[in-house]
C-alpha cells in the first residue's frame, strides 16, 4: 500500500487503513463504512482461542458483536473513554505528532457520556507536554467523518467548520473545553499538530494529558 507514489497516490481504501495506524499493531480487522471511514476495529490477537473481551464473550461471538456495535455508531475498538455518574471523571495520556506520509496524523479519542441520559456539562482540561510540537484539539459529534483532504493535505479548516469547540496548546500550556449537552451521547476528541509553527518539523511529537469530566 505504501508504494513510490506516497500516501496521496494510494487508493482511498488503503488511505483509510494506513491513516488509522494499521502499521503499528498486529493483524487487525476493520469495519469500514461505504464512505471509507473506519467505524470499528478488532486487534485479532486479542480474540484468538480462549481470549475474552471485557464483557466475557469468546472468539466465536466477537466479530458479530463488533459489527453490531459499529453499525450502531459505537466505534468499537477505538478505546472509548466512558464517563458515568458513578465515575464522572477520567484522565487520559496521549500523544500527537506531525504527519510523515503527506497526510494529517490524527489522534482520536471517543468520549462516551451516554449514561447521562438527561444531559450535563462536558469539561475537558488539557495540559500539553514539553515537546516541540504545538497542538490543536477539536471536540466533534461522534458521527463527524475525518476525511482525507488530498488537495490541502492538512484539513484544518474543515475540522474548524465542523467542530463544536476548538482550543490550541503551546508546549507546557493548559487550556479547557466546556460543552453543555442535552442528552447522553458519544463525542470525538481529535488531537493533531497545529500547522504553521516552524518548530513542528516532520515527525515532531508531543504528549498531552486530558482530564475529562461531566457535571450535572
Amino acid at each position: 500500500m505504501r508504494d513510490t507514489k506516497g500516501f496521496s497516490g494510494m487508493s482511498p481504501l488503503a488511505r483509510t487503513i494506513v491513516s488509522n495506524k494499521w502499521w503499528t499493531g498486529p493483524v487487525d480487522t476493520w469495519v469500514i463504512s461505504p464512505e471509507l471511514e473506519a467505524i470499528g476495529h478488532v486487534a485479532v490477537n486479542d480474540y484468538l482461542g480462549e481470549n475474552r473481551r471485557e464483557d466475557g464473550t469468546l472468539e466465536s461471538q466477537n466479530y458479530l458483536l463488533i459489527l453490531k456495535d459499529a453499525l450502531e455508531g459505537k466505534l468499537p475498538g477505538f478505546g472509548n473513554t466512558v464517563i458515568t455518574p458513578e465515575q464522572p471523571s477520567q484522565q487520559i495520556l496521549e500523544a500527537f505528532r506531525t504527519a510523515e506520509y503527506g497526510h494529517q496524523d490524527y489522534t482520536v479519542i471517543i468520549l462516551d457520556v451516554t449514561a447521562f441520559e438527561s444531559g450535563g456539562t462536558l469539561i475537558i482540561d488539557f495540559e500539553v507536554g514539553s515537546g516541540k510540537a504545538h497542538g490543536q484539539f477539536h471536540l466533534l459529534d461522534a458521527d463527524t467523518k475525518l476525511i482525507f483532504d488530498a488537495e490541502h493535505k492538512y484539513p484544518t479548516k474543515p475540522l474548524f467548520d465542523r467542530s463544536i469547540n476548538t482550543v490550541w496548546g503551546d508546549p507546557c500550556e493548559t487550556m479547557q473545553i466546556i460543552h453543555p449537552f442535552e442528552r447522553g451521547q458519544l463525542f470525538k476528541l481529535v488531537a493533531l499538530v497545529a500547522t504553521g509553527w516552524t518548530s513542528d518539523e516532520m515527525g515532531s511529537i508531543n504528549a498531552f494529558q486530558a482530564k475529562i469530566s461531566v457535571s450535572v
